[in-house]
């Protein structure tokens, strides 16, 4: 299992990750940045869930 962010919230043409890993099951979840030095850029954001199994 690995997690990254997903490049497609800021670009929806960016399948990269979709295209990379193709033949896993893939996951967004939206989560909540926390750690960010400027208190106003803390968001929710979608993450990748990715696993082979």
């Amino acid at each position: 299992m690995l997690s990254n962010s997903d490049p497609r919230q800021k670009n929806p043409e960016n399948t990269f990750f979709d295209d990379l890993y193709a033949g896993f099951h893939i996951q967004r979840i939206s989560i909540f940045r926390s750690i960010c030095s400027i208190a106003e850029k803390r968001e929710t954001v979608n993450e990748l869930l990715i696993r082979n199994y």
